[in-house]
């Protein structure tokens, strides 16, 4: 890594790098002004043999940093480990039981820690059967009008416009009669209105409901101080799953699926994987000892763990 404004730098090979690497990358010089945070214009004048008539020097010098940067990157992906695909756990076969369930017109409601794969069993279940439509919350939709906005755009129907009556009318005749499961995942963000507008959908239309979210959510319908708007959606519940850490089937299924199979390694991930984080954490700590075994050219090792937790466990594992 150098900083090029300590050295100098030679503009005629910066721009031939860029004219090949154009080349060989398809990329469009707009495309190419966005990564480089060069002007389009500039750029283009630049990548050509006439040149660029203002200062090259400060040109050459952006894209010696974005050669750079593209050298460091493939730096990591060449020793970074290639991550599996989809694979089951304990609690994804239970969540996507769920889910078959109330594609059956029912609701059902996941109340899960950080880590346990409600998201990726969404999106994999989603990618295996029709009439599924996923949809995420955040704070932004909260409210009954920007949540139907974005559960329409699950739909299909991009910047939905309209009345709260009739966004509710147009989702109901998109879905009904179509053996239809809307996921709506991060559901802890809704409001009550949003939540209750949602039931309705389930009485009159039939549609199946499944509400993911973090373990507040359940504890928003249940116990004796619920509002009657929770109360109504409690009763309609059909199946839920409360869990706050991975179990140990889980960890096994990500070792296994990691090809991890000596006995004090998956001991340690097992204990790992059922910490604050989940199997997301445990996924990081296999990434970095692995990329710290490949550096030493040795196959993975429980001192490469233990390191690589020791690292991650020295800041917050990201939720």
């Amino acid at each position: 890594m150098n900083d090029p404004t300590n050295q100098p730098i030679d503009i005629e090979e910066m721009r031939q790098w860029l004219i090949t690497h154009k080349q060989t990358t398809g990329l469009s010089w707009s495309e190419l002004a966005k990564r480089t945070g060069v002007a389009a214009g500039t750029i283009s004048q630049f990548g050509t043999e006439r040149g660029y008539a203002g200062d090259e020097s400060r040109v050459a010098e952006t894209i010696y940093r974005y050669r750079q940067h593209l050298t460091a990157q493939q730096q990591i992906t060449a020793v970074a480990p290639q991550r599996p695909g989809y694979f089951d756990t304990e609690t994804s076969k239970y969540l996507a039981y769920m889910l078959n369930y109330a594609q059956g017109g029912r609701i059902a409601v996941g109340a899960l820690g950080a880590g346990l794969g409600k998201t990726t069993t969404a999106e994999h279940y989603a990618a295996c059967y029709p009439n599924v439509f996923l949809s995420t919350m955040t704070p932004s939709t909260a409210g009954v009008n920007n949540m139907q906005i974005e559960i329409l755009e699950a739909l299909g129907e991009r910047d939905a416009v309209g009345t709260p009556q009739k966004l509710t009318r147009r989702i109901k005749e998109r879905l009904k009669g179509r053996n239809a499961l809307l996921i709506i995942d991060e559901a802890q963000h809704l409001s009550e209105k949003a939540i209750e507008e949602i039931r309705g959908w389930n009485d009159s239309a039939r549609v199946g409901i499944a509400l993911f979210g973090n373990e507040s959510l359940l504890q928003r319908f249940g116990g004796g101080s619920r509002s009657a708007v929770y109360a109504q959606l409690f009763s309609r519940i059909g199946l839920r799953l409360v869990r706050a850490v991975p179990t140990s089937a889980d960890c096994d299924a990500l070792c296994d699926a990691w090809s991890i199979f000596i006995d004090n390694q998956r001991a340690f991930l097992r204990k790992i994987g059922q910490m604050p984080g989940g199997l997301r954490g445990a996924t990081f700590v296999i990434e970095l000892a692995q990329m710290m075994a490949g550096v030493e050219c040795q196959n993975m090792q429980l001192s490469h763990l233990q390191d690589a937790w020791a690292q991650l466990s020295s800041r917050q594992v990201a939720a």
